[in-house]
């Protein structure tokens, strides 16, 4: 078991979202920083995360393994057999949405499994026709250079204290603040410099933060690489993001933002040196559809149309990072794992894409095979798609590859790397991006 010093290094170590208190690396099981573990009940994370583990080889369906987690968080006896079972399109309703469904979605996913553990009155699956009182919500914005990023409240929990003040949890209470806006030690979201809304939510606390454009690109840049990242990589990645955004602003219901890596990842708001590293970043004539940025290569790029399965079929040059820990990497799934696999991913390719057969079944892309893994198993289960893959006669899959991420666009190791060594930014983003990539 490791306590990480702060959220930084857990989620670098382990990939998991800022809502998510501890995961399993191998046969490790990392934690967040104590300061963050110590508003939560310890022994239920505990008790949840060893029945997991407990759990892996057994092939359950998704649903009743994280069922019979949360029952083992307040029992010390498993959970035994439970009549009323859901129906078999409920069953599969309820794995869509922990597997990876919206935010609403696996909401109501985790109160159906705690209804049902109680025997209570099960709540009905979400209408995509229905408004609820949770969902993303458009902020009032001033103008078209602002952005708003939104985290949600199952990813902000416990006591919260802005500005000194410390804000009674009453849901549908709602505070604004505006300028510089500070948040109690601790709490996973830093300071913010902009316009601030908090609401009290039924299970947490939801955070809209309303900046400029270029404050968001500071403050994703940032989150990204870290504050101690060379000048010149922040320079790349903010160029990158500047035409990310072109093509990306209206990533979820009402053109907001989110703070994870499904949009880019903000923890607060930007050093001054990161905002005068991102005002300073090079004009990129980047296709915004193309504009794209990965963890680690591992020194293998990859293409859009590999990944995808469209875009531009050539890829960057990234290297190979002395000491870079996604260099190389073996993984091993049982039996088991490639099941719950087949499950959720369909077979069959775009043209151009990459795959790969699961024992007499596919191929699979591997960009689907490698985000169900990670939203199943965990995201280091399967860490990128520059990978080769071969099942077993028990049916085992023994995976090696190269990276952590989709491989494609700019590599952020690399970027750093290569500042190190005195590369300017425009000089790591012409390696990173062929000019079939380009705005013609």
């Amino acid at each position: 078991m490791l306590i990480h010093p702060d959220a930084v290094a857990f989620e670098r170590a382990t990939g998991a979202p800022p809502g998510r208190a501890a995961q399993w690396t191998g046969t490790t099981l990392h934690l967040r920083p104590w300061e963050q573990l110590r508003r939560r009940d310890l022994g239920a994370i505990l008790r949840h995360e060893l029945t997991h583990r407990r759990l892996a080889a057994k092939g359950l369906r998704r649903w009743e393994e994280e069922a019979r987690c949360l029952f083992a968080e307040g029992h010390r006896r498993p959970l035994g057999p439970k009549a009323g079972r859901p129906a078999g399109a409920l069953q599969d309703r309820l794995d869509r949405a922990l597997a990876g469904g919206t935010t609403r979605e696996q909401a109501w996913a985790y109160r159906w499994l705690r209804a049902w553990l109680k025997g209570g009155s099960l709540p009905p699956p979400p209408d995509a026709r229905s408004r609820p009182s949770e969902v993303w919500v458009k902020e009032a914005a001033t103008g078209a250079e602002e952005v708003t990023v939104i985290w949600p409240a199952e990813r902000l929990r416990g006591p919260l204290v802005v500005n000194g003040l410390r804000l009674p949890h009453r849901a549908g209470r709602s505070w604004r603040f505006r300028g510089h806006v500070r948040f109690s030690p601790g709490f996973p979201v830093r300071d913010l410099r902009g316009a601030v809304r908090v609401q009290a939510a039924v299970h947490g606390w939801r955070v809209a933060w309303t900046a400029s454009r270029k404050a968001w690109i500071a403050a994703a840049t940032e989150g990204e690489l870290g504050g101690d990242a060379p000048v010149e990589a922040r320079r790349a990645l903010a160029a990158v993001l500047g035409q990310w955004l072109e093509g990306h602003s209206h990533q979820h219901p009402g053109g907001t933002l989110c703070p994870l890596t499904h949009c880019a990842v903000v923890r607060g708001a930007a050093s001054e040196a990161t905002l005068a590293a991102a005002a300073s970043a090079p004009a990129l004539p980047l296709d915004p559809r193309w504009a794209f940025f990965t963890g680690s290569a591992g020194g293998r790029g990859l293409s859009p149309q590999e990944v995808w399965g469209a875009g531009p079929a050539d890829a960057g040059s990234p290297v190979e990072v002395p000491g870079d820990r996604w260099s190389t990497w073996e993984r091993s799934l049982d039996a088991a794992k490639v099941a719950a696999l087949k499950r959720d991913v369909r077979p069959g390719l775009k043209q151009g894409q990459r795959g790969l057969s699961l024992g007499d079944s596919g191929p699979y892309a591997v960009e689907a095979l490698r985000l169900a893994a990670g939203r199943r198993f965990g995201w280091t289960t399967w860490p990128s798609n520059a990978c080769e893959g071969e099942v077993g006669p028990g049916g085992a899959l023994r995976l090696r590859g190269r990276g952590w991420g989709h491989n494609a666009g700019l590599c952020l190791a690399t970027a750093r790397f290569r500042a190190t060594q005195g590369a300017t930014a425009e000089q790591i983003l012409d390696e990173a991006f062929p000019a079939s990539w380009r705005m013609p």
